[in-house]
């Protein structure tokens, strides 16, 4: 075991923000109590986060707290105050040049411009309402090109916006619809791929869930949804309406977070939006986008970079030395970076009018300094308006690359610059667009620090971060349950991988490490372990103690292998991997492995160590299962184990009722009703029904290997993750469920008004089949190279179906 989570260093979700007295706010009535975290916005500047929720308790004015690591919140009081604000919804701001312009949606009903020189306000309304929906959200590009983004019903609506305060023509953005109401985006760009996330349906459904879509073709350009969603649901008693987020990066420099809110009571009458704070990491496999979560147990708190400052508080002569040559004055810094790195730089200068148009007039920070003649520099150029990566080598000054800056750039205002190192390349970015990229093979480890001529320079934050492009998710502890990327095993060979044979080509995901990683068609990563004894190992989380199965996502796994599972150097159990046909579209399979893993609440190491055979490996979830025997019949007639006309141990959507035909559900209402616990996994589901009526729209019939499901007029009917036989009176299909449907398979069958049918469905690993009237044959046989492979037993009518459950059986295994 790794070490035992402590208080100090842990935080759990949801999280409260409190309202605490601010100096000519003496008579808020707010004070000292809770506020809502609804629809939170985080956004980072100059080291510091700040926090914007939605307005709450019917106020017309806007609230604001900061943190300097996303967990202890500090009240900043109200930042923004008018009658036009009155339940100002979604709040975010952007940095500029200067100045914060806040868009919000008050009451919802259309957006506003806002604008301050200071995060914490106070802001001025720049614009009369502008309509746009609601959740307006704005991206600033590479290119400085700005964009804006809002709810819709067939999706996320797009425009360019030509200034802070005019917004263009209106783009519905294909691949970011949520089958319903689409709400809540937001967009991140990273190594040129853009990740929109967008929260639906309705804040007061349990299912409030969040999505995100992928775009190559720019902000307003065609978007795809990837097939690990959603990213964020939880439908569970306590913590659930999971939603409208944000992402910031965290305190170290590398990682991002994602920052959304839980509504504790969703359904309650009278209390309202009861929403909270929650947080959770996100991490990347090229292209794919996933959230270590959601969570809601203890998680280790962000890291926090090994070095930083603010200088402007801290004073520069405590970690820099100050080198003065004629007009140039460079900052060192005394602790130095290693080979790779991340490192962060806030400034601002002080120009006089004189010295504006000096050609000499430019503003830079250094990194991988070793001595004054061997550094990197990156320097802004006045009044040029261009950005210029320099090397140093022996006292030689080489121009690398140069980009141009915006043209009302002013240098007196706080402006970032952000370089990430790896031992190949150097990125440059400038107020968080990139806009250099150069191979700088020649400069390691070092200091980093300032350089300024003809001109007062007064810097700010610094700090630098060993973490580089994602590294942090390799350390990061995996949640468990969760799903786990193969590529984020632990830094270092004989810690976080072993290869018996080093192999012939560089692997393009982690250069640095002997082990043969292949890029996929998706741009995504894989591992292959391809001899025996080879291993790699991670660091998880574990929720509670249980026994938890194992599902794998392969490729090219034409024969069975057999992995030897260790927590903390300690053997556990033997896994195998049965072997599987890839499914030809996505070039990978998700295969249940076959064997358990009793693991205790705690943190550990995890080790997947090959006994026999070889795997590629994408990625594998670890979820609870259950070891119960299932063995139950269940007659659904009146009379059975009832509690007030219905069973005791189900649970209902929509209105059902017990006679002595059987179960069935009111007519003109779309119902479901469950059985069992998600932990179930293969099991053999027999029932008698009965069709009374149904029209050529509308069926019946069995759920299985539900989970998630939820209920609200304002959202997709099929709301829940599951697989679906339906019933009609031509046809039988298997449908898959995640809050939209997909026909698997279908099958035409004639079915007779009235006639009682028994089915029979198996649920083993990824694949499902149905058999009807005891035929030894099935009628739909179906492999899920994507499988949910646990949930619960259950049974669904839509609103003009008339159909009667009469006895239900579940079984272990594939009877």
């Amino acid at each position: 075991m790794i070490e035992k989570l402590k208080d100090s260093d842990t935080y759990k979700n949801w999280m409260s923000l409190t309202v605490e007295k601010k100096e000519g706010y003496e008579d808020d009535p707010l004070n000292g109590k809770n506020y809502p975290a609804g629809d939170p916005f985080v956004m980072k500047h100059n080291g510091i986060y700040y926090l914007y929720p939605s307005t709450h308790f019917g106020l017309s004015d806007i609230r604001a707290w900061s943190s300097e690591d996303l967990i202890h919140w500090k009240y900043e009081g109200i930042v923004a105050k008018d009658e036009r604000l009155k339940m100002a919804y979604a709040p975010e701001v952007t940095y500029w040049n200067g100045y914060f312009y806040m868009v919000t949606s008050p009451s919802g009903k259309g957006h506003y411009v806002l604008k301050s020189d200071s995060p914490t306000g106070p802001f001025t309304l720049e614009t009369s309402n502008l309509g746009m929906s609601i959740d307006g959200s704005v991206f600033i590009d590479d290119d400085g090109k700005w964009y804006f983004y809002n709810s819709g019903s067939k999706g996320i609506r797009g425009r360019d916006m030509p200034t802070p305060l005019t917004f263009g023509d209106e783009h519905i953005l294909q691949g970011t619809s949520m089958n319903h109401w689409t709400e809540g985006p937001f967009l991140l760009k990273r190594n040129g791929t853009y990740f929109m996330t967008q929260t639906g349906n309705h804040l007061m459904s349990k299912g409030y869930r969040i999505n995100y879509s992928i775009s190559k073709d720019g902000p307003l350009g065609k978007f795809v949804t990837p097939y690990n969603n959603p990213i964020i649901i939880n439908t569970d008693d306590g913590f659930h309406g999971l939603g409208h987020s944000s992402t910031v990066m965290g305190p170290d420099l590398d990682s991002y977070y994602m920052v959304y809110h839980n509504n504790k009571n969703p359904v309650a009458p009278g209390i309202g939006h009861d929403r909270y704070l929650n947080m959770d990491k996100l991490v990347f496999n090229g292209d794919k986008m996933d959230v270590l979560g959601p969570t809601n147990f203890p998680q280790k708190v962000p890291k926090r970079a090994p070095f930083y400052t603010w200088i402007q508080r801290d004073g520069a002569e405590r970690n820099f030395d100050k080198l003065t040559h004629g007009k140039t004055t460079t900052l060192v810094s005394k602790s130095k970076t290693k080979e790779s790195y991340t490192a962060e730089f806030n400034f601002r200068a002080v120009l006089e009018s004189k010295r504006v148009e000096s050609k000499k007039s430019q503003a830079g920070v250094i990194f991988s300094y070793e001595n004054e003649s061997h550094f990197g520099m990156v320097s802004v150029h006045m009044p040029e308006k261009k950005l210029e990566l320099v090397s140093v080598q022996k006292e030689e000054r080489r121009s690398i690359a140069a980009a141009s800056l915006p043209e009302d750039l002013d240098l007196t205002k706080l402006h970032t610059i952000r370089i990430e190192k790896d031992r190949q390349q150097v990125k440059v970015y400038f107020d968080g667009m990139q806009k250099l990229d150069a191979e700088m093979k020649d400069l390691t480890a070092g200091s980093i620090g300032y350089v300024y001529e003809d001109f007062v320079l007064l810097p700010d934050y610094t700090a630098f971060s060993h973490e580089v492009n994602g590294t942090s998710d390799f350390e990061a502890y995996k949640p468990v349950p969760g799903s786990i990327e193969a590529v984020h095993y632990l830094k270092g060979k004989e810690r976080g991988y072993h290869t018996k044979q080093k192999p012939e080509m560089q692997n393009p995901f982690r250069p640095e490490d002997d082990i043969a990683i292949d890029k996929t068609d998706g741009n995504t990563y894989l591992v292959n372990l391809n001899h025996k004894g080879d291993w790699l190992q991670y660091n998880i989380n574990v929720k509670e103690d249980a026994t938890y199965g194992i599902d794998f996502r392969v490729r090219g796994q034409k024969e069975a292998a057999e992995l030897e599972v260790y927590a903390d150097d300690q053997w556990i159990s033997n896994i195998v991997v049965p072997p599987a046909d890839d499914d030809q579209k996505s070039g990978w399979v998700k295969m249940k492995g076959i064997g358990n893993l009793p693991l205790r609440a705690d943190l550990h190491t995890l080790k997947l160590k090959v006994k026999r055979g070889e795997i590629h490996l994408l990625d594998f979830d670890v979820y609870k299962t259950d070891l119960e025997k299932l063995d139950r019949t269940i007659d659904l007639i009146k009379g059975g184990d009832t509690a007030g006309g219905l069973f005791s141990d189900w649970t209902y959507i929509g209105k059902w009722s017990v006679s002595n035909q059987g179960l069935t559900s009111a007519p003109d209402v779309n119902s479901m009703a469950f059985t069992g616990k998600t932990t179930w996994s293969d099991y053999t589901v027999e029932a008698d029904l009965t069709l009374s009526k149904t029209s050529l729209q509308d069926d019946a019939g069995i759920l299985i290997r539900a989970s998630n499901e939820s209920t609200h007029k304002d959202q997709v009917p099929d709301a829940l993750m599951g697989y679906y036989i339906s019933f009609s009176p031509s046809r039988v299909a298997l449908k898959k469920l995640n809050y939209d449907a997909a026909v698997l398979e279908k099958a035409d069958v004639s079915f007779q008004k009235d006639k009682k049918v028994h089915i029979k469905i198996q649920a083993e690993g990824s694949t499902i089949r149905v058999y009807m009237d005891n035929s030894p044959k099935p009628i739909l046989q179906y492999t899920d190279s994507n499988a949910f492979t646990t949930g619960k037993v259950g049974v669904r009518s839509t609103a003009n179906a008339v159909v009667f459950f009469e006895r239900l059986s579940i079984k272990s295994g594939a009877n």
